[in-house]
């Protein structure tokens, strides 16, 4: 045997090794774009499959973006195959449909502006509703931490409270009861409340 022989061959098992330990070691890329929660910390979006308790139902979204405010309503049908997000005006036209699977994210709308950002939409869906194990995680690798605690408050009952923070600074705080979701994006200045029976 060789020596170029032997050291094609050595050069060749050691690619191999190298290749392997690579895709052991090395996260699937997402396929989404990022989310910036704040200006230096970049979300990534969990799968579908993360999602704590599957949804169908109708919802009324009343929210506020600075001094502007809306009111619409929609069909969210969320499921451990993804989430599938309709909005509708008061009358029932349809105003904009967002579907998110693994792989796929997609957002029309003849009214709402094309800069909206799907990424965004389902990351607040995503704090909302996915499981705490899955947010914690995925929020400490872009620097954040996620503090959740269970109230009782009256005339509401029991309310889980979600809160997203940088260095102790409360950037996102979430209220969920049995029938309503209150989220409060204090850095982006916008809030909105999901009326439903969760």
């Amino acid at each position: 045997m060789d020596k170029y022989f032997i050291g094609r061959s050595l050069l060749v098992g050691i690619m191999i090794i190298l290749g392997a330990v690579s895709c052991a070691t090395i996260p699937k890329a997402s396929p989404y774009s990022p989310v910036y929660i704040t200006d230096r910390s970049k979300y990534i979006l969990l799968p579908p499959s993360d999602i704590e308790v599957s949804l169908d139902m109708p919802q009324q979204i009343a929210g506020r973006y600075g001094k502007q405010e809306f009111v619409m309503d929609a069909w969210a049908l969320a499921d451990e195959d993804g989430i599938n997000l309709a909005l509708l005006n008061s009358f029932g036209a349809n105003m904009g449909e967002l579907k998110f699977s693994d792989g796929t994210l997609s957002f029309s709308s003849p009214l709402l502006p094309s800069s909206i950002k799907p990424e965004y939409i389902v990351a607040d869906f995503q704090f909302c509703f996915y499981r705490v194990d899955a947010l914690a995680e995925a929020l400490k690798a872009c620097g954040l931490n996620l503090l959740v605690e269970q109230r009782h408050i009256e005339n509401e009952g029991s309310v889980e409270i979600r809160t997203i923070t940088e260095d102790k600074k409360i950037i996102i705080e979430i209220e969920k009861t049995v029938t309503a979701v209150r989220y409060r994006n204090l850095l982006r200045g916008y809030a909105y409340t999901l009326g439903g029976a969760f």
